[in-house]
């Protein structure tokens, strides 16, 4: 079990992950786009809900969201949070994301628009 953790803790080291939550009951849905993908692409997302015993509508969804640095530089990650009913988009979230020499990447700063 402990070994499994590490290598979990060791593979998420090399990634940014960026979490976003949205209810599940409403037609929202989190988008991004990456400013310059010479810098860092996406690789994948995980979600993950409330647990219930019970069926219910609605409810929190949390996603994760791996982007991993391709070469050292900076550039601008963009979420939006769309109805994908009518595209109106209720939030926008910039990151700005700086990849170093080794390829480490964090975020420098955030800034929610909307």
């Amino acid at each position: 079990m402990f070994k499994i953790f590490q290598k979990k803790k060791k593979e998420e080291e090399k990634y940014l992950i960026i979490k976003k939550e949205i209810s599940s009951g409403i037609p929202f849905r989190w988008e991004f786009e990456i400013e310059n993908k010479d810098i860092c692409e996406y690789i994948k997302n995980e979600s993950k809900g409330e647990k219930t015993k019970e069926p219910i509508c609605g409810g929190k969804v949390e996603t994760s969201y791996y982007f991993k640095g391709l070469k050292k530089g900076t550039t601008k990650i963009i979420f939006k949070s769309k109805n994908f009913a009518d595209n109106y988009i209720s939030q926008i979230e910039e990151y700005k994301i700086v990849v170093d020499e080794e390829l480490k990447i964090k975020i420098e700063s955030e800034e929610i628009k909307m």
